[in-house]
Parts: structure tokens; sequence; C-alpha cells
């Protein structure tokens, strides 16, 4: 058994009562930005962005949906190992760690499958003349939700047993904090490989096909295709539209690269700094919050809803600020 971590690591910061609290506070200011967000998206998205308004709606809402699966469970990464405590109110209530994290990872998997219904969005508007992409597209859609919840069940499967899974975390750590004693402890699976090879299909597939409806929008609005369809004007404007969405959706997921490369750095060096492992899942907790900040401040009728802005509507409405979203134009 590792000897208890010394008296550093039993800072009142690294409690899992700090923690819980700090999340309390940041979810207390963030909870209001999102409900904002859902105004700005269903109430303030004038006729010609009507295109993009379910798309947007639901790329924020499973953000939301991440951000309450958050907060309700307020996990504790233990790195190096890919294990974890939930410490939030649904683990008050008796709810299983391994259903907390089953909702969180599936909650992360739809902000994923909803980034890429955005760019299909824009592939669809474009070609909406042919027929067997309509045909197709919502057997497509639900397809892709399915496939969020599926690439998991090969590491269901492998869940240990938690009284297992806790001795083979603890005896894994050179020290171990004192709260982790009397925390159950989640261990997704002992086999690495399943939890590597599960993600590594995932992002295969989903980004995939995010990469591929993006180099072909990319390929069409660049090129003669269209012609009949598009104007010169319309398509300098889709090219604008395009690379403000890659900027909402670009900048949280950028957002995590620090994150995740600590964690990996943490599980391949086999470094414990529990600190750290706070500090990182505190970082990605903001996710959410970046993302609804990043939709609010793009996209022109949202950033002119915001007070500060209102004295500058007027002359910013007739110009392009690059990347923010023109409303002039039907999309």
């Amino acid at each position: 058994m590792p000897p208890t971590c010394p008296n550093d690591f039993k800072s009142q910061l690294n409690s899992p009562e700090t923690v819980r609290l700090l999340s309390y506070i940041k979810d207390s200011i963030v909870l209001p930005l999102h409900l904002f967000g859902a105004y700005c998206i269903l109430k303030k998205t004038p006729n010609n962005m009507h295109s993009i308004k379910f798309t947007l709606f639901n790329f924020h809402f499973w953000n939301v949906m991440f951000d309450l699966t958050y907060v309700f469970s307020i996990p504790i990464p233990i790195f190096p190992m890919p294990a974890g405590v939930m410490n939030g109110i649904l683990t008050k209530w008796g709810v299983p760690s391994t259903i907390q994290l089953l909702l969180m990872v599936t909650a992360v998997s739809y902000v994923s499958v909803s980034t890429l219904m955005i760019f299909e969005n824009r592939f669809y508007l474009l070609n909406s003349k042919k027929k067997w992409w309509k045909r197709i597209r919502l057997f497509w859609m639900a397809s892709n939700f399915l496939f969020g919840i599926l690439y998991q069940i090969p590491v269901i499967l492998e869940v240990p047993d938690p009284k297992y899974a806790k001795e083979v975390v603890i005896n894994s750590l050179p020290c171990v904090p004192e709260f982790l004693y009397t925390a159950d402890i989640v261990l997704p699976s002992l086999n690495d490989t399943t939890v590597i090879l599960c993600t590594v299909i995932y992002v295969l597939v989903i980004f995939g096909q995010l990469f591929v409806f993006a180099t072909i929008i990319m390929v069409q609005l660049s090129t003669n295709f269209g012609a009949s369809t598009l104007s010169g004007t319309t398509r300098r404007l889709q090219k604008r539209l395009l690379k403000a969405l890659i900027w909402q959706t670009g900048i949280p997921f950028l957002y995590l690269v620090l994150p995740g490369c600590y964690s990996v750095f943490s599980v391949y060096t086999e470094y414990f700094n529990i600190t750290l492992n706070n500090l990182v899942a505190t970082v990605a907790s903001l996710n959410g919050f970046v993302s609804t900040l990043s939709i609010i401040l793009i996209h022109q009728p949202y950033r002119n809803t915001v007070v500060f802005w209102r004295k500058n509507k007027k002359s910013e409405s007739a110009k392009w600020i690059n990347p923010v979203i023109s409303t002039h134009t039907q999309y």
C-alpha cells in the first residue's frame, strides 16, 4: 500500500469540498451565459440565418448538457491512471459513478456529432438538388447519434468491479490523498488498449466525416461549382460564413489541447499531481463556456444583442468583420 501523500497534498485547495465549491461558483456564472446564448439563437436569429438556426441550437444544447452533467458529477481525475472520483450531487443521491461517467462521455460525444452536423448542414444547402443525399440524410443523422453511444459498448463491457478497481488505482499511485480511501473510484477499463482503440475509432469516424464535408464545401466555394445557382457575392459571403463556423467550432476544441497534452504527459510519464489534475479538470469544464461565448461574439446578430455593442450596431451592420457573420444575405 503506498503511503499517504505529504502535507502539501492536503492543501485546502485540493480537498473535494473546495473543488465542489469552485465548480458551483463557476457554473453560477456560466449557466446564465448559456441561457443568454439559447435566447440569442432562438429569438435573435434573423430570417436570413434561419438555415443554420437548428444546427447552432443543437450544438449549443449539447454543450450545455455537458456542463450540466459536469456540475452534477464534478469529476476529479486521478492521472496518471485513467480513473477518477465523482464528487457531485449525483454521488450523494446514490447514482453509480460508472453511470455518471457514461453520461459525461455521451454528452462529449454528442458535442462532436453536433459539430459534424453544422458542416453537413452547409453541404446540404450547397447540394440541395442532390436527391440521393436528401433521401439518406435523416438515416445518416440517426446513425451518427446512435454511434455516439455504441462505440462505448466495448469499454462498458470491461468495467471492473469497483472494489478491485479502487485497489488497482491506489496501488498504482506514488502516494494516496486521504480522500481516496473513502471515495468511490471509477475506472472505465483495466485494458488501456480497449479505451484507446474505441476512442481512436470514434475520432476517425466523426472527425473524418467532418473533414470530408469541410473539404468538399471549400472546394465547391473555391471553384466554378454552383455558378448557376450562386452569385459571386453570395459565394464570397458563404466563404465568410464557413470561416465563422470554423472559428466557432474550432476555438472550443483548441481550448482543450493543453488539458489533453497534460493528460497524455501524466499517463505516459506516470506523473501524479493532484493540484494539476484538479486544474486540468477545471479548465476542461470551461469548454462549454468558451463555446457559448464564441457563438455570441462571432455571429453579428448575437453580438449586437449585447449592450456593449449596441452603439456600434448601425455602423457594423453594413460591413463584414472577418470572421463575423453579416445578416444581410440569405444563407
